[in-house]
């Protein structure tokens, strides 16, 4: 092959996009649950920013916590458009 660098650095800039892309996705309930109480408080939240962002009127019972059906609502799209 003439230009195995040109592909390796194409092969990698794909993977790196991907990546990137996944990680825009925002975090799981399990991986912002750290002690692993079955909730999301907003210090452990405060790993996603849009789930930060939203932790207040998340919170529908106010209790300090996001539960499993709260977090559900987290909103993800795009508001740059």
């Amino acid at each position: 092959m003439k230009y195995p660098t040109l592909v390796t650095l194409l092969l990698a800039s794909l993977a790196t996009g991907a990546y990137a892309q996944g990680d825009s996705q925002g975090k799981t309930f399990s991986e912002l649950d750290l002690d692993k109480d079955l909730r999301v408080s907003l210090n452990e939240a405060e790993a996603d920013p849009i789930v930060a962002g939203q932790f207040a009127t998340l919170d529908q019972d106010a209790d300090g916590y996001l539960d499993t059906q709260e977090f559900a609502r987290v909103d993800r799209r795009d508001r740059d458009y």
